[in-house]
């Protein structure tokens, strides 16, 4: 929000206001003026002619005062990043809202991404997913929860940060953290947290008792009975289908250790 001092500008003023700012270390840059100091930038403006103008004249060299230059492009990725992590808006309009503004600025210039949705790409995150889910009313975030976790999707909060997913962002700024929307969406979040992590060995054992139990293995009534198991096999980096996964347990069934030793 600006703040309004009340005072009756002249161009001494301005310029003895301005040196009394820098030296408080705080920024000069105009944007961040504009929320901080509104009325200050405004009498610079109408005494020199442009924001620049007037911080010179106060014998301060205006490039070392625009901060955006200080933005390279591995630091603003950097910084998408973790700001992504922390659940914060990443949307346009939302970024030049905040004290972030001179990054976006930076971001968009044509040395470094050209666009903010460059830098959003570049950084590894999905522009269209940002804005489709910033567009998600509570509900619609929780059906699509409980669709991830039909689907047998990890769920913990790791994994989805490690996805760069922004549904967990989105639900962090909605629900005020992770766990909170899982459990609004119906399900035991501490379970999700104790979820076991997949490796072929497991998903083969899993197979195996399953056959064992002469259970219905065709990939239909697995992906409804055990979505979690059907997901974990079709992964790429273990079996990349159910099919593969079958055939892989039943080559291995001459010579694999009991299931039961592989889960203890």
């Amino acid at each position: 929000m600006a703040t309004t001092r009340n005072k009756s500008w002249s161009e001494a003023l301005v310029t003895e206001e301005i040196c009394t700012w820098h030296t408080s270390g705080r920024p000069l840059y105009s944007h961040y003026m504009r929320q901080n100091y509104q009325e200050l930038l405004a009498a610079g403006i109408r005494y020199y002619g442009t924001w620049r103008a007037a911080v010179e004249a106060a014998g301060i060299p205006y490039d070392s005062v625009r901060k955006y230059r200080d933005w390279s492009k591995e630091r603003i990725v950097e910084t998408i990043q973790r700001l992504q992590k922390d659940g914060v808006d990443l949307s346009f309009r939302s970024m030049m809202l905040s004290k972030y503004a001179p990054m976006v600025y930076a971001a968009i210039r044509p040395n470094h991404f050209g666009s903010w949705k460059d830098a959003l790409t570049a950084s590894g995150l999905a522009p269209e997913e940002i804005y489709r889910y910033r567009s998600w009313d509570d509900e619609s975030i929780l059906t699509e929860i409980r669709r991830l976790n039909a689907e047998g999707a990890d769920l913990s909060s790791k994994k989805m940060d490690e996805t760069a997913n922004p549904l967990i962002a989105t639900a962090r700024r909605r629900f005020g953290n992770w766990g909170t929307a899982v459990e609004r969406a119906g399900i035991d979040y501490s379970a999700v947290r104790r979820r076991r992590r997949w490796t072929r060995e497991l998903v083969l054992a899993e197979i195996r008792e399953l056959r064992a139990a002469n259970a219905d293995l065709r990939s239909g009534e697995i992906r409804h009975a055990r979505p979690a198991l059907f997901a974990a096999a079709c992964k790429a980096r273990f079996f990349g289908s159910w099919t593969k996964a079958l055939q892989a347990a039943d080559e291995m069934a001459t010579t694999a250790a009991p299931a039961s030793a592989i889960l203890a």
